[in-house]
């Protein structure tokens, strides 16, 4: 059995925020929703990365979907990447986990899903969220 509120207490302590659990009938398998919260560092970058490599004739809707979003959404799976495996290797974990598309409208976070289990235990993302919807 994980220990479940020391997981989150530890994703807590790397900054992701609004951890909740999904109820799983899995007691290896850990299922949890929370945000990605961008510092204004971060959104500075993109906005500069947006600037720089967006052509001149993009509308700003294309400006927001194409170059600014796409960057934030890099750099939050890179980052929750990280985190996920620095609490894999805290706890014995594997972790897989899918980003919520952003709206520009709501671009100062990123939600997530994540699904951590024991290492070695083979599973399916994808059926996860699938069981857990209906």
């Amino acid at each position: 059995m994980l220990d479940k509120n020391t997981i989150i207490q530890n994703l807590q302590n790397e900054g992701l925020d609004e951890i909740d659990e999904i109820e799983y009938d899995d007691e290896d398998v850990i299922v949890l929703n929370f945000f990605y919260t961008f510092d204004e560092t971060e959104l500075d970058a993109a906005r500069q990365f947006a600037n720089d490599n967006a052509e001149e004739e993009k509308t700003e809707d294309e400006w927001y979907e194409e170059c600014f979003l796409p960057y934030l959404t890099d750099m939050a799976a890179d980052n929750i990447k990280d985190i996920v495996d620095e609490i894999g290797e805290k706890f014995d974990l594997e972790g897989e986990f899918i980003l919520y598309e952003m709206d520009r409208d709501y671009h100062d976070q990123c939600e997530c899903i994540l699904v951590l289990t024991k290492k070695g235990k083979d599973v399916d993302i994808e059926q996860i969220l699938e069981e857990i919807e209906q």
